[in-house]
């Protein structure tokens, strides 16, 4: 155990010690993110790799044990380290002079089918109900998926300060446990180095960050997870195997798939960027960024837990595991409002599957979402109010205009249509009327999700309005 100890301290103050030194190389270069004002150097790639290297070598030149399991695993995990470099410096030139996404995805499609040629294979999935020889025809493209999949997802988490980073911390963490309760000590040793190389990074990009993980540290981490776990994955048939990295990356892989899901439900290229991000929903929930990292790391954590119970793998503690896993997803998914998946179960049970429809859809909860806090994407919206015991003399009317009502009446143009939507309050009545000028893009609106949404929402903005003087001169 002193062996992992000593890897994961000098490679968390070897990173550290370097940050600087990389900084100022970064500005140099300009390895710099200019969405930041000062901008912010992307140097996560290579200081995680200089502080993994330096710790693995100086274990090897004290610890003569370390060295020979380092040597005698070269064979099998060489490949995972060589392609770990390839795609450091694909990161580091991206940092440097962005590339496109098309590219960037053939050249780590290329790395991973050279993995698959080097022995860094997914040959055998062992499920509950036995293992399943997958051969070449399934065992290339599932390898390819999973090292360029997970890869990726790493990447696309990288959006807020310290989350990827962090996340990634306790991925490692949790594959460093099982390798070393399963016997595998030189996954373990440089799952150890990884893991510290994140803690050494992690003060650095903690919000407000000094430094991000940029392309080069994102891709380099996620790669590396997936390559060794790919070989832990081959030293037995368990269901550990599979159940462990997929829990241990439960966080980014969630965020992936949520991510290529609302792309494809809503008809949008798969690699244009958003910000609809498990990070980004968190801030605009009212999160700050500090407290968006929490978030990420509780649930990192947890889920690196969840993956430790599969281990010594029993019925009860696998249902156990299924169960918190699933509750999890559910309960994020609800939190985050994934209107896409709503749609989908809404859509599921019609069964039909309508892409075009659940965009629209998607669009009309979010719309519901903006007219509640008092923004509006019809052309004009109108609240009529009156006591409930007169409707005619004493009426009053105002409009929405630049977020807020304001009072003065407003009749519906003859190119306009119109929806009204009565609603009810304390001692008085009124109506919303929604109107949309002819000649745009038809709506295409479902009805109940208009009836269950969209006039509840209007509603609750109407109801900030101070209606107490209605009826008064």
């Amino acid at each position: 155990m002193g062996s992992y100890l000593l890897t994961f301290v000098v490679a968390a103050g070897g990173t550290a010690l370097f940050m600087p030194l990389l900084t100022l190389l970064a500005h140099r270069v300009g390895a710099l993110d200019n969405t930041r004002d000062p901008p912010v150097p992307r140097v996560g790639g290579p200081a995680i790799a200089l502080g993994g290297v330096i710790s693995l070598a100086l274990l090897a030149a004290l610890v003569t044990p370390a060295a020979y399991t380092l040597l005698g695993t070269s064979r099998s995990l060489g490949p995972a380290l060589l392609g770990s470099a390839v795609i450091l410096l694909l990161g580091v030139i991206d940092d440097v002079h962005p590339l496109r996404a098309a590219p960037k995805l053939a050249i780590q499609v290329m790395v991973a089918v050279g993995m698959y040629l080097l022995g860094v294979r997914i040959e055998v999935l062992s499920l509950p109900f036995g293992a399943i020889d997958l051969g070449t025809g399934l065992g290339l493209p599932i390898t390819i998926l999973w090292l360029v999949g997970i890869t990726n997802a790493f990447n696309l988490l990288d959006g807020a300060d310290g989350v990827a980073a962090g996340s990634a911390f306790f991925s490692a963490a949790a594959i460093f446990l099982t390798s070393v309760l399963l016997g595998h000590p030189a996954i373990g040793l440089i799952t150890a180095a990884l893991a510290g190389a994140l803690l050494g990074f992690l003060p650095f990009n903690f919000p407000p960050a000094r430094a991000f993980l940029g392309d080069s540290g994102a891709t380099l981490t996620g790669f590396l997870l997936a390559a060794v776990a790919v070989e832990a994955s081959t030293k037995g048939a368990t269901l550990v195997a599979i159940a462990v990295p997929l829990v241990a990356f439960a966080v980014p892989v969630f965020d992936t798939t949520i991510t290529l899901l609302r792309r494809l439900v809503r008809g949008k290229p798969l690699f244009q960027p958003d910000r609809d991000h498990v990070h980004h929903r968190l801030a605009r929930a009212g999160l700050s960024p500090r407290q968006v990292a929490g978030v990420i790391y509780a649930a990192s954590a947890a889920f690196a837990l969840a993956a430790m119970l599969f281990v010594n793998p029993g019925e009860r503690t696998i249902a156990l595991a299924f169960a918190v896993i699933g509750g999890s997803v559910w309960m994020v998914s609800r939190f985050l409002r994934l209107h896409e998946l709503n749609e989908l179960g809404r859509l599921a049970k019609r069964g039909a599957l309508q892409p075009r429809a659940i965009a629209l859809n998607v669009e009309l909860r979010r719309a519901s979402e903006r007219l509640e806090e008092g923004r509006s994407e019809f052309d004009e919206v109108v609240l009529i109010v009156a006591p409930a015991t007169d409707r005619r003399g004493t009426a009053r009317s105002w409009r929405l205009a630049n977020g807020r009502f304001v009072e003065e009446w407003s009749r519906r143009d003859r190119d306009e249509w119109e929806v009204v939507c009565p609603f009810y309050g304390d001692g008085w009545n009124g109506e919303l009327h929604l109107r949309r000028r002819l000649g745009r893009r038809s709506l295409l609106l479902d009805i109940n999700l208009l009836l269950e949404l969209v006039q509840p929402a209007l509603s609750r903005a109407a109801a900030r309005i101070d209606v107490s003087k209605v009826g008064s001169s």
